[in-house]
């Protein structure tokens, strides 16, 4: 029940502020251009509070998912004087100058961008905040540290030690990148380039598509290298008292050999807080010393007082800028991948979140803490920025297609054919919700069995 009500939170925190938020900026765009504005709503449905200002009913809704924001004359519908009344259904209907339709082209164009634009502003905002802020992750190259058999990696003929270098020709920097490629290629052929032994090699492999927390994704039966290097040391703590210092390699634990984290951790597990003989590397010399128990200490103090060595990040606002903008054009790189693996018939539409697994993931971060929550709004925003440009029907991005169109034209098109257009994308955008709910209503009643 708690997990349960957190989900519902994550969700409504997540997705409830980041569709006002679009919301809000078509609201002050039509507000700039003189737009009268007659409903500007927190959540959807009935309304429970709220007051009037001008010409705009500012309301609380019951429903706290998003908000709306209504237009005077933003459909023709809503306009009552025919610019021609003798051509009937196709005349193009005028009506007060501070109606949507009644301004140029070019400020509709903006207001309707507003709405995107704000996401994608939220999304680069939050990660340059989160890089002030200060970040630290571990440090992992894209080393192969381990082999599943009977994986596609094992049949595509890597081993241990195999630096993996190019995916399709993409350039690969850490284990991170690695990982993100397989996961998102399930079912795909992928090229891939290494180094073993100072020469480069290439190879394929399929990654196998399974089930996880955050819906189907691409496995290859690999792991990273991660050697043994002591990061911090906390002072008082067994790693300190046997002496520990940044830089130490340790490359033996009871006299077994040590050549990366998986050969250290059954080891620490099988002690069961049990003093340890390390070997110990440090620069060109070696020596022993004993990692002493761990009574009284944090249980989730796994090394006993050291830390792996850790990639810091803590930028001026200026740096955090840029690096939020790479961050996000990666993201942006990945989404245009699922996209075109869809159109291929490489993928599937249950790749797509719906939003049972949007709560539920949404949950999981605010269980984990603000800087994951920020984290996962940042990536949803830029997700609903890119997505509402998308030329479709309905969308903010079909409305500015047809201005486009329009614009192009030198016309308007007849109230007949933007009408047809309307039901066509509202039509094709349903069916696809309908499948994307259908599916992650069965995964997750699968889910929830499992247990």
């Amino acid at each position: 029940m708690h997990n349960i009500l957190t989900n519902f939170a994550g969700f409504v925190l997540v997705l409830g502020f980041l569709i006002f938020a679009h919301e809000s900026g078509h609201f002050f765009a039509a507000k700039f251009f003189g737009v009268r504005v007659l409903v500007y709503s927190f959540g959807f449905g009935k309304r429970i509070a709220g007051f009037r200002r001008g010409d705009t009913d500012y309301r609380l809704s019951l429903i706290p998912l998003g908000g709306y924001v209504r237009m005077a004359g933003d459909v023709p519908e809503d306009r009552v004087t025919l610019s021609s009344p003798a051509d009937g259904v196709d005349a193009l209907p005028t009506g007060a100058p501070d109606e949507f339709l009644s301004k140029p082209k070019w400020q509709r164009f903006i207001i309707l961008f507003a709405g995107p634009f704000m996401n994608l502003v939220i999304a680069v905002a939050f990660l340059a905040g989160i890089s002030m802020y200060g970040t630290q992750s571990p440090i992992i190259g894209p080393i192969i540290g381990a082999i599943s058999p009977n994986k596609p990696a094992a049949r595509a003929g890597l081993l241990p030690g195999d630096r993996i270098i190019r995916i399709n020709g993409e350039a690969i920097n850490e284990f991170d990148d690695l990982r993100l490629i397989i996961s998102m290629h399930g079912g795909s052929l992928l090229k891939i380039d290494y180094v073993r032994n100072g020469a480069v090699r290439s190879t394929t492999l399929t990654p196998e598509k399974e089930d996880s927390d955050y819906g189907p994704v691409g496995r290859a039966g690999l792991r990273p290298l991660i050697p043994v290097l002591v990061g911090e040391v906390r002072p008082g703590t067994p790693a300190s008292a046997a002496g520990l210092r940044t830089g130490d390699l340790i490359v033996g634990a009871t006299g077994k050999p040590i050549t990366q984290l998986d050969d250290l951790v059954p080891i620490l597990q099988n002690a069961k807080g049990a003093p340890l003989a390390l070997d110990v590397k440090r620069g060109d010399a070696r020596f022993q010393t004993t990692l002493g128990g761990v009574k009284g200490l944090d249980p989730n103090d796994a090394f006993r007082g050291f830390d792996l060595p850790m990639k810091k990040t803590k930028l001026s606002l200026f740096p955090a800028i840029k690096d939020s903008i790479e961050q996000n054009m990666k993201m942006l790189k990945y989404t245009f991948i699922t996209i075109g693996r869809l159109f291929r018939a490489e993928g599937s539409v249950k790749e797509l979140s719906g939003p049972l697994s949007i709560a539920r993931i949404s949950g999981e971060m605010l269980r984990r803490g603000a800087i994951e929550t920020i984290a996962l709004m940042a990536m949803i925003s830029l997700q609903l920025g890119f997505m509402n440009l998308l030329p479709i029907p309905v969308l903010d991005g079909g409305h500015i297609m047809v201005l486009i169109v329009e614009g192009i034209a030198r016309r308007d098109l007849s109230l007949r054919v933007k009408e047809r257009v309307q039901q066509v994308g509202f039509a094709a955008l349903a069916a696809l919700m309908i499948v994307v709910l259908y599916n992650d209503v069965i995964q997750n009643v699968l889910r929830f069995r499992k247990g």
